[in-house]
């Protein structure tokens, strides 16, 4: 197995500020936002970009010391902040990207145990200080790979503005569950941020809920009973944590239930260090408040300004289409890597669907959305077979025109005859078999019973 580039920037982070922190009451704070920023920034490859993490992260660490130090103001601006954050992706790339340098960090200062220092000011400088170790570890694992261009936000300006609403209700929901209804409340606001925040649509929200509720309980339950006993000494709970680090980052895109199972083990031996150590009646409580907390993301998912997931389906799968039919008209790098690109986020959107159809194996025969998702990931090798000869060029033509037909279907608008496709060899005529499949499943979900 490879071992991620994030994984080692955590690592070094960890080390690193395990050091500068050492006179410091409580290191564990910063080592904890420290790494979460590593993880953070990998991901979103900012490592080689500019400074403005830094400024970011500074005013959340305003925001992490105002939570510790005055808790109903703080979490007011925190459940304003996450707002701000993804409302900002209406605003374009850049903006958007802002948003998510938001988001990590505050997360990160939440689920942290302890205060990020001992007052406020100490907690920006120890926020600054992380952000600039983790920007460092993270530039020097990234030296040598390849630069991504920011991600692109295809839906309309007003869905973030939704979604925003949504993971603001959500926050707000978990906070009240929380305090009300259990004592160690920061698990409900924990579970309602990662199904909510990030979500695509309703459908998605439960579906995410339903992994994260799945892996929170097996990953409560086993890093509860061992926190019992590795709490008393340092060493194997700092390995055992970097091993469920590890094994998370490798499977996370396998299956969202195994980063669940992860980060909830961490979170329970880190607020086991913390004097919040394993038992029969933790363990009760944090389970509760994992689903307590799913259910804070599921409701304002529903009714408050819903989002569909057969329509965000429908835009996702007209944008890959799109990237087909340009990776047809022009066979290079920089379309086909589109291509892929559109390809991952119409699986990711289609994920509640897939996995009803799952569920439902041998009950429901009628053709959906979702199964156009392995059938068009199948057309992107097809599309640079097809030669460049004349006849070759017909037949590009051709499946192009059958595309547009497809989105208009899409569209809920009069569908054109598909064409045929001269010629072109066995790539043209598996690419043709393939789209064909596509349009009666799109064809077929978009039609009423």
């Amino acid at each position: 197995m490879r071992i991620p580039r994030s994984f080692i920037a955590a690592v070094g982070s960890a080390a690193t500020l395990a050091v500068l922190a050492a006179g410091e009451r409580e290191p564990l704070g910063v080592i904890v936002l420290g790494v979460v920023l590593a993880i953070s920034l990998d991901r979103m490859r900012a490592g080689r970009g500019s400074l403005l993490v830094v400024p970011v992260i500074a005013v959340t660490g305003l925001i992490g010391a105002l939570m510790h130090w005055a808790p109903i103001p703080g979490e007011a601006v925190f459940v304003a902040a996450v707002f701000v954050s993804i409302h900002l992706r209406r605003y374009g790339a850049r903006a958007a990207a802002i948003g998510r340098m938001m988001l990590f960090p505050l997360l990160g200062l939440f689920i942290v145990p302890v205060p990020v220092g001992h007052d406020p000011w100490s907690a920006l400088l120890w926020s600054v200080v992380a952000g600039l170790v983790a920007l460092a570890w993270t530039t020097i694992t990234s030296f040598r790979a390849p630069a991504r261009e920011p991600s692109r936000e295809p839906a309309a300006g007003s869905v973030h503005t939704r979604f925003a609403a949504q993971s603001a209700a959500a926050l707000a929901l978990a906070f009240c569950a929380g305090h009300l209804l259990f004592g160690h409340w920061a698990w409900v606001v924990i579970s309602a941020f990662t199904v909510s925040v990030g979500a695509r649509s309703r459908g998605h929200v439960v579906h995410r809920s339903v992994q994260r509720t799945g892996g929170a309980l097996l990953g409560t339950a086993t890093a509860t009973l061992l926190s019992g006993l590795i709490v008393p000494h340092g060493w194997p709970a700092a390995v055992l944590i970097f091993a469920y680090l590890l094994a998370g980052l490798a499977l996370r895109d396998r299956n969202y239930v195994y980063w669940s199972f992860c980060v909830t083990s961490i979170l329970a031996i880190l607020y086991g260090l913390s004097g919040q150590a394993g038992g029969g009646e933790v363990l009760a409580e944090r389970l509760a408040a994992v689903v307590v907390g799913c259910l804070c993301g599921v409701l304002p998912a529903w009714l408050l300004l819903p989002i569909k997931t057969e329509a965000v389906m429908r835009k996702r799968l007209a944008t890959t289409l799109a990237a087909l039919g340009a990776l047809l008209e022009k066979p290079d790098e920089d379309r086909r890597r589109d291509f892929d690109t559109s390809v991952a986020g119409l699986r990711v959107a289609a994920e509640p669907g897939l996995a009803w159809r799952r569920l439902t194996w041998g009950l429901t025969r009628r053709a959906g959305l979702a199964d156009c998702v392995d059938l068009l990931a199948s057309c992107g090798p097809m599309a640079g077979d097809l030669g460049g000869d004349e006849t070759a060029r017909a037949a590009r033509g051709a499946l192009r025109r059958n595309i547009g037909a497809t989105r208009t279907a899409l569209g809920l608008r009069p569908v054109p005859e598909l064409l045929a496709v001269p010629g072109g060899g066995a790539a043209a005529a598996t690419l043709d078999t393939t789209l064909r499949s596509v349009h009666a499943s799109v064809v077929a979900a978009v039609t009423p019973d």
